[in-house]
């Protein structure tokens, strides 16, 4: 702008001397300089020639000396226009290094960008090429930097959280979050930054308060967000309160909420977490019923008391239907053993290791043969676990 009224300035006088040229050049009229012994005489046309002269080399002059301090200062815009296309390619290099993953390079390059005009974009690429080359001594001080740039502020907000997030600086991450304009806190990087601090911070209702109001800007990772806060806001009340607590919550739950298989899983594995595994055998017994699931499996391998005899009918009708599943054996093999029955245990884990090889059952199997004082055959199996 400033250039502009300048040349606005200079058209004005060129028009002006195009019009009263002439007056000036009629007059017979003449200039004395006299300084001590200098004498200077000129004409009128002459004066306002060099005055014009001195003018424009005033102005070169400035040009130059505003040049050579920036070069002194640090600046990588010397030579104007010329230098911000370089800083502009550099920018651009740097980009395309990231989305080739080479960051070292892309350092190199982001580093000739500053200072350059690019709104404080420049500042926040160079603090994420360091957070993937594992340089935090600089991130912080860059995205104070990128923040001062008004289009950036959002940007740099959310990577300085993300940064916190990063370093478990919950308590930091949420105040920068709550600094953040309303308009930016709906994007969804946003969101989910909330989520994973909030979270992180164990404060589930109002994790259960962001998915209520984002839950369309999340879209599919709404459903995963909302089985968390579940499983975080169960494991809160069994830790602090105990399994009858634990028993109350999942009774004052929606049905659709009950049906969901991932809070299913989640309360079976408190209530076995807090040593109540006879009472956790008729509610997974219950649910496996209804859904035949897999995901059910590792519970079954972890009901831990005398005669679990719904579970292991349950597991054996399942295998005359299916004989030829090795996982079954498996947890068939693991709820006996943990009741003690070795003898079932020991056929069991045979049949499921002749269909599948695999080194969970093979440990049992070393365990149930030390249970025997079968030692050299455990150890036997051990070292083929080991070679393997």
């Amino acid at each position: 702008m400033r250039k502009l009224l300048l040349y606005i300035c200079l058209l004005i006088l060129f028009f002006i001397g195009l019009l009263f040229g002439h007056a000036a050049i009629g007059e017979k009229g003449r200039i004395f300089i006299a300084m001590g012994d200098l004498r200077i005489q000129m004409s009128v046309v002459s004066a306002g020639i060099s005055l014009l002269i001195g003018f424009i080399v005033s102005i070169f002059l400035w040009w130059a000396i505003k040049r050579l301090i920036r070069m002194v200062a640090g600046s990588r815009n010397w030579f104007g226009v010329l230098s911000r296309r370089k800083q502009s390619k550099a920018l651009f290099n740097a980009i395309n290094a990231c989305a080739l993953g080479d960051y070292e390079n892309a350092h190199k390059f982001i580093n000739k960008t500053f200072p350059g005009d690019f709104d404080g974009a420049n500042y926040i690429l160079a603090a994420d090429i360091d957070r993937r080359l594992n340089n935090g001594k600089n991130i912080e001080n860059l995205l104070s930097i990128a923040e001062t740039f008004p289009p950036s502020q959002a940007s740099a907000k959310t990577q300085q959280a993300a940064w916190c997030l990063q370093q478990h600086q919950f308590k930091q991450a949420e105040s920068i979050l709550e600094s953040i304009d309303a308009k930016s806190q709906q994007y969804a990087v946003v969101v989910r930054l909330w989520l994973s601090v909030l979270a992180a911070l164990g404060k589930w209702d109002k994790v259960k308060e962001k998915l209520r109001v984002h839950k369309k800007v999340l879209g599919d990772d709404y459903v995963q967000w909302a089985q968390q806060a579940v499983q975080g806001e169960f494991s809160e009340i069994a830790s602090k309160h105990g399994a009858n607590a634990l028993k109350e919550k999942w009774a004052s739950l929606p049905r659709t909420a009950k049906k969901d298989i991932a809070n299913q899983i989640v309360y079976v594995q408190l209530l076995i977490d807090q040593g109540l595994s006879q009472e956790a055998e008729p509610i997974l017994v219950e649910l496996a019923k209804k859904s035949r699931n897999p995901a059910f499996h590792g519970l079954f391998k972890q009901l831990k008391h005398p005669n679990p005899y719904h579970a292991m009918r349950l597991v054996e009708s399942w295998i005359k239907v299916d004989s030829d599943n090795a996982q079954l054996y498996s947890v068939l093999s693991h709820l006996a053993f943990n009741s003690g029955d070795y003898e079932l245990a020991e056929k069991a884990i045979r049949k499921a290791l002749e269909l599948a090889n695999k080194p969970e059952d093979a440990r049992l199997l070393a365990r149930l043969l030390e249970k025997q004082n079968a030692f050299e055959k455990a150890n036997n199996v051990y070292k083929g676990l080991l070679s393997s």
